[in-house]
């Protein structure tokens, strides 16, 4: 009886887990227009550029972000995975900066006929 229940523990979160992408691979699956107008994507450094402004976004700063995607390709979490602040550096305001990142849409990941949810991270710029 444990090892069927362990079976279906085991077969459920198999279902539900999130695949694992590169983000280089997962903005290969950008919807037309699925980009904020703030945000561009640059896949030679495989990094957000969002436009410097002296108010969310100063120059230079940069964030890293985990996004979770769901399957119909829309962005469901976007956290902040900076860990420390330089005192002297002016750093992006992280909440806007994850609003646009909500706003992301992509095409949905089938593997193997079957339609998945995703989980990448992210690199932001400012410039």
């Amino acid at each position: 009886m444990g090892a069927i229940l362990v079976f279906f523990f085991l077969l459920a979160t198999g279902l539900f887990a999130d695949t694992d992408v590169t983000s280089r691979e997962q903005f290969g699956r950008l919807k037309p227009g699925g980009l904020p107008n703030e945000i561009h994507y640059n896949a030679d450094r495989a990094a957000l550029e969002l436009t410097a402004d002296d108010k969310n976004c100063p120059v230079s700063a940069h964030g890293f972000f985990e996004l979770k995607i769901n399957s119909q390709g829309e962005v469901t979490k976007a956290k902040d995975l900076n860990t420390s602040q330089s005192a002297n550096l002016k750093a992006l305001t992280v909440g806007w900066v994850r609003n646009l990142l909500m706003q992301i849409h992509f095409h949905p990941l089938s593997l193997g006929g079957k339609i998945t949810s995703v989980h990448t991270y992210a690199s932001v710029v400012c410039q």
